[in-house]
């Protein structure tokens, strides 16, 4: 009998260590992961500033257009509604640069973030692997948003540097037609930046359940 169940015990032992080789290897996964959505999170850091500093030029323009309208388009006041109108060129010029930083800095972010694919698809807890994999379809999602988002902001700004460059000459239909269109792209742009925060708040709960599930928190 004594043989019989030490037999049976090293019969067990193979099934115990790739028991415990599986739970190592999803622990590697795990750490993996960590670090790379971590690195991700650091870029996407860059592109908040980015949009933050976007916002900042948004309402140096939207002061300019305050103060425009308090103006009448005369010769008196042409040098200053010139200058004025300048100032709004230059505005409209930084938030094309810093549009541009903030797809740069959103894509690596994006890139970094989808790279735990491969290490997703290594790991062997049916569990942890379909809770991590819902990360994916999320990173998915908010990319999408963004790049309606951007594409929005680009045509927002295409119309913004017409508005002020013929300002002077538009006619108050026309003035009145720009101005419009311009709020449409920025009602549809805070439309879809909610969407984008709900996605985050969805994919931070996720995140957290799969690192506890995988024993990291």
């Amino acid at each position: 009998m004594r043989v019989k169940r030490f037999i049976v015990f090293g019969m067990m032992l193979p099934g115990l260590l790739l028991l415990l080789a599986g739970c190592h290897s999803d622990k590697k996964q795990a750490d993996s992961i960590y670090e790379k959505l971590k690195k991700s999170a650091s870029y996407e850091k860059d592109f908040v500033a980015n949009q933050e500093k976007l916002d900042q030029y948004k309402e140096k323009v939207a002061s300019i257009y305050a103060d425009l309208n308090q103006l009448e388009l005369n010769d008196e006041n042409r040098p200053e509604v010139k200058q004025k109108l300048k100032t709004a060129d230059s505005y409209t010029e930084k938030q094309w640069k810093e549009l541009r930083k903030s797809k740069k800095n959103f894509q690596k972010a994006y890139e970094q973030s989808t790279s735990i694919k491969e290490n997703v698809e290594k790991i062997k807890d049916g569990g942890q692997r379909k809770q991590a994999q819902k990360l994916l379809t999320i990173m998915d999602e908010r990319k999408k948003y963004m790049n309606t988002f951007f594409g929005d902001y680009k045509k927002q700004l295409a119309l913004q540097g017409k508005f002020y460059k013929n300002l002077e000459k538009f006619s108050p239909d026309e003035l009145d037609n720009q101005i419009k269109k311009i709020n449409e792209y920025n009602g549809e742009m805070e439309q879809t930046i909610r969407q984008f925060n709900q996605d985050t708040k969805r994919y931070n709960r996720e995140k957290d359940k799969y690192f506890k599930k995988a024993g990291l928190y």
